[in-house]
């Protein structure tokens, strides 16, 4: 299943490379009162349940961001849709990530209004049809089963970006099986990283 909108989005792989170097740099006090390395952010290729990895851009008059996620923790499920309600559950899954204000919430001096977006999944049955073929699917999840992700990114435009000095995570009341975000965020020219969790939604610029 995949939703996308014709326009290039920024590669956030060379941002959080870019964070990624900064991660040691930003100390327990920093990240909300965590004291352990387990609590910054991982890299990329990290798959966890649980655990979503979000990198934010901001610059000019646009933020850009990016969630990366296991499909566990958005649908319940990390293969093929075999049956109707896991079907309407990825259905549901794309609408709530289309919405920007599912993810996070900016404050309204910002007047940010949302742009460009992208939701992609392999969770999709490109191969219905016979049982047989369902089943030869399947087997073949099994093989790969925990590795199917969502990646989404949006684009939200503000009239005044100078303004965003703090995000509100609202992905947590959407997606319970979302235990912890490692953010990764640019803001001008700062950077860093932190961890927030359900009891603690809220990042500053600071």
């Amino acid at each position: 299943f995949q939703r996308e909108q014709a326009m290039h989005m920024p590669t956030f792989i060379l941002i959080a490379a870019s964070l990624f170097m900064t991660v040691a740099q930003v100390s327990a006090a920093e990240n909300h009162d965590h004291s352990h390395d387990e609590d910054l952010p991982r890299d990329l290729g990290s798959h966890v349940h649980g655990e979503v990895l979000l990198n934010l851009e901001l610059e000019a008059n646009h933020l850009d961001v990016e969630m990366i996620s296991p499909a566990m923790n958005i649908t319940g499920f990390e293969h093929n849709p075999s049956t109707e309600e896991e079907q309407q559950a990825i259905k549901k899954a794309v609408a709530l990530l289309g919405d920007t204000g599912n993810l996070l919430a900016l404050p309204d001096a910002a007047l940010c209004e949302p742009g460009p977006a992208t939701i992609e999944t392999s969770l999709m049955d490109e191969h219905a049809g016979s049982q047989e073929e369902t089943a030869a699917h399947h087997e073949h999840d099994a093989e790969h089963a925990g590795h199917a992700e969502f990646h989404v990114t949006h684009r939200m435009e503000c009239e005044n970006a100078a303004a965003i000095d703090s995000i509100t995570l609202e992905l947590f009341r959407h997606f319970p099986g979302v235990e912890k975000a490692r953010v990764q965020w640019i803001h001008g020219q700062r950077q860093g990283a932190a961890v927030l969790e359900p009891d603690n939604r809220l990042l500053r610029f600071d």
